[in-house]
């Protein structure tokens, strides 16, 4: 399974993708809009929309750098939630994740450092995995929608890439939803607008990188020793972005 659209080996200069580079850190900003069936059968991702930021310094740089990459990712958050008619939508954010696993604890961490005093429209939720609660993710997403009237979904979680050089330094924004533990080959049933008949949101960080690279078996590796550390930095990130968009 790859998460990360710009590692499947599909062209998609053809379908119009884009790239450049930001003004500070090394950043390169990308983004991909797939927009018809064709395109999705091709690329073996769902229609939507793209966009990665690559920040290969950012464990290496102090606080404004952080913050820096959070108002990227904020600008391209604004500029879908005015696309998609969202403003002041109803939100749930869903923090995907094992808690007892540091590289699987980027939804988690996230969640739990928004603060939702000042956000009267958003709620938020981190609902465990499958084997410590016995109830599925999507039947906890799809419960909480219907009975709180929820207009708009934003999930994160911790993503897989084939690349070192990408462990926690790729940030993925799509609106085509996720599927929980794709990283792992779950058959969870995915959250997206398709299922729930409202956008849904994804923002994802490579924090594990398939053994495959390395000619292993299908098990994961997981990312280095600084891992608390590395996911605490980009939590900070996902969540001072989102506390801002959702004011």
């Amino acid at each position: 399974m790859i998460d990360l659209i710009d590692e499947c080996s599909c062209d998609f200069l053809k379908m119009g993708y884009k790239k450049k580079k930001a003004d500070k850190y090394g950043i390169e900003l990308l983004s991909l809009h797939i927009k018809d069936e064709s395109q999705s059968l091709e690329s073996g991702f769902d229609i939507g929309d793209y966009y990665i930021i690559n920040a290969p310094l950012v464990h290496y740089l102090d606080e404004e750098s952080l913050n820096y990459l959070s108002l990227l990712l904020k600008k391209r958050l604004k500029f879908l939630i005015k696309k998609y008619n969202l403003s002041k939508a109803k939100t749930l954010i869903v923090g995907l994740g094992n808690p007892e696993i540091w590289a699987d604890r980027l939804g988690i961490e996230t969640c739990n450092s928004i603060d939702l005093l000042n956000l009267n429209n958003t709620v938020k939720i981190c609902p465990n995995v499958y084997f410590e609660t016995g109830i599925k993710t999507f039947d906890i997403v799809y419960s909480l929608v219907k009975n709180l009237n929820i207009k708009f979904v934003v999930l994160i979680d911790s993503l897989c890439t084939n690349s070192i050089a990408r462990l926690g330094c790729s940030l993925q924004l799509t609106t085509t939803g996720m599927t929980p533990g794709s990283a792992v080959n779950s058959k969870s049933k995915r959250i997206c607008q398709k299922e729930l008949h409202i956008p849904c949101f994804s923002l994802g960080v490579p924090f594990m990188i398939n053994a495959k690279t390395f000619n292993f078996n299908n098990e994961l590796l997981l990312s280095p020793k600084d891992i608390k550390q590395n996911i605490k930095n980009i939590s900070y990130v996902l969540a001072k972005a989102l506390q801002e968009v959702m004011k």
